[in-house]
């Protein structure tokens, strides 16, 4: 096959004229190039794109594929790696099976783009005050009778106990949807707070208990206290720690709350039941509190993958994943007939713009119309 004949071919392929055998061609020899590691780790589209032309033009001699094809790897992928179209620093995987596929480069966003989340907030004081955390400058933003709140150059706010007296006041800080943010109790406790979700704390920690309450979803990183544990009150629950990393995840649309450990070890109390978790493992509780699965291995990182700045799906259902989508993009998902059983795997940036994230799940025939922020997904 000669360079302009393999080269009309690609180009068939990219614009979706090619027959069922020049498609299977193409994508056996991006399959070849990918598993015989040919292609470098170059993440600009210039490089990877030569790189990858010059590869497949020079594997175009190989012999044609033998008729039972395992796909390895989507038509997305090999379009997406070509063509211009594609997006920055994505790992995605997607279908049936694992497949996946690196893309790279440079996309520009129609008008009227619906953006990714960020870092913003609100938050409320013991007077009922709202300060929206977005528009806060850096330096102290609030001062209780109690303890002095104050956003960092990171974007994240600090609570600074002072005084001797056992005075405390309760504050609330909420995510709204396409938000996330963290806080830094006034213990050295961290919270991270997801999008759509909310917790309610102390200034300052008397008594007991270091105690806080969770709606939706939260990466506490708790400042070790073997005299002051900690606990965090979520939806039919309750975790007490001394110091360790843990994720709950408790929208009340999810059919579980689920507890991942990271490191130490927690307890988790759920009316008389009490479970102690290890790193590694995930507690998960149905809707009403009853303990649904008393304690699973799983991968953490799927579960603070959030945090991380990523999606990550593992064997997703539609459903699963637009769910993520709404609170992250702030659309309203809707859908017509009865849903696809196509399951999604993989990761990618949370960074992405909406649109992004759409054509993704187009590439496994997803079907969406969107129309502002109302998005339907058709049979």
């Amino acid at each position: 096959m000669t360079k302009q004949e393999a080269k009309k071919l690609i180009d068939s392929y990219l614009h979706g004229t090619a027959t069922a055998d020049e498609r299977k061609l193409v994508e056996s020899w991006y399959d070849q190039l990918s598993r015989e590691n040919q292609l470098s780790e170059h993440e600009d589209f210039e490089h990877l794109s030569e790189e990858l032309w010059q590869n497949t033009l020079e594997a175009a001699n190989l012999q044609s594929p033998k008729k039972k094809f395992i796909r390895y790897w989507p038509a997305a992928a090999i379009a997406a790696s070509i063509s211009i179209f594609l997006l920055a620093g994505i790992h995605f995987f997607t279908g049936r099976e694992q497949r996946s596929s690196t893309i790279a480069g440079h996309y520009s966003p129609p008008s009227h783009e619906i953006l990714p989340g960020g870092n913003k907030a609100i938050l409320i004081l013991a007077n009922g005050k709202q300060l929206s955390l977005a528009d806060a400058k850096k330096g102290r933003i609030a001062k209780e009778h109690d303890a002095s709140i104050n956003k960092t150059a990171a974007g994240q706010i600090q609570y600074a106990a002072y005084g001797s007296d056992n005075q405390s006041s309760l504050n609330t800080l909420i995510t709204p949807r396409g938000g996330q943010y963290t806080v830094e109790l006034a213990d050295g406790t961290k919270v991270t707070l997801n999008a759509a979700s909310s917790l309610v704390y102390p200034t300052k920690f008397n008594g007991a208990y270091r105690e806080v309450e969770l709606k939706g979803e939260g990466y506490f990183e708790v400042a070790h206290n073997p005299l002051k544990p900690f606990r965090v009150k979520s939806y039919g629950q309750t975790i007490e720690v001394l110091g360790t990393h843990f994720n709950i995840n408790c929208y009340t649309n999810e059919p579980y709350v689920k507890t991942t450990l990271l490191q130490g070890s927690i307890k988790l109390i759920s009316g008389k039941d009490e479970v102690i978790l290890k790193p590694g493992q995930q507690a998960q509780l149905d809707a009403n509190g009853k303990r649904h699965v008393l304690l699973a291995e799983v991968n953490t990182d799927e579960a603070v993958a959030w945090k991380n700045g990523l999606f990550q799906f593992n064997a997703s259902t539609i459903e699963e994943v637009m769910r993520e989508a709404e609170r992250w993009y702030n659309v309203n998902v809707t859908y017509t007939g009865k849903t696809s059983d196509i399951r999604i795997y993989g990761s990618m940036s949370r960074n992405v713009n909406f649109s992004g994230f759409v054509k993704l799940l187009q590439f496994e025939g997803v079907r969406f119309n969107i129309k502002d922020h109302q998005v339907t997904i058709m049979n």
